[in-house]
């Protein structure tokens, strides 16, 4: 950008040395050639210093881009700052929990594991034993099935 500026100042005084040179030309030759080649260097002047602006507002336009960004990481980490990995005892199955104390007017609720790591925030469903997630439709069991008394499924008797 300041390479531009530098080609920008220095077209413009050559510019300047042109039009003083023709200044004391006496031949309308001279004067229309040196006024042509002032009109060249304006218009080089005028190139660059447009090229620059452009590469400015393209430079502006991308950090802007990168503070949203930035502002979108910094709000989910201190979203998930808010919740720590629970292993269900009898499943030993995986789901963000709120922590205690974090809770916010928030009722107690788990994050799928799968979505967080898509830094989505999806509450889980519960679902019998199981926490469904609605959005990638995994079922995190969340306690073992009781045994199967099959006494009372086949009448009384295993014959």
């Amino acid at each position: 950008m300041y390479a531009e500026i530098s080609a920008a100042i220095a077209s413009a005084k050559t510019a300047l040395d042109i039009a003083k040179t023709a200044h004391n030309l006496s031949d309308f030759n001279n004067l229309v050639s040196a006024i042509s080649e002032v009109n060249t260097k304006l218009m080089d002047a005028t190139a660059v210093a447009l090229a620059s602006q452009e590469k400015q507002s393209a430079l502006t336009n991308r950090i802007t881009e990168l503070e949203d960004q930035l502002r979108q990481v910094e709000n989910w980490e201190s979203q998930m700052k808010r919740y720590k990995l629970h292993e269900f005892p009898a499943t030993k199955a995986l789901a963000y929990a709120l922590q205690l104390g974090m809770e916010d007017n928030e009722p107690v609720h788990y994050l799928c594991t799968t979505c967080v790591s898509k830094r989505e925030k999806t509450i889980l469903q519960p679902h019998g034993r199981f926490l469904y997630c609605p959005i990638c439709k995994n079922n995190i069991e969340t306690s073992l099935s009781p045994p199967i008394n099959r006494s009372v499924i086949h009448g009384g008797s295993w014959r």
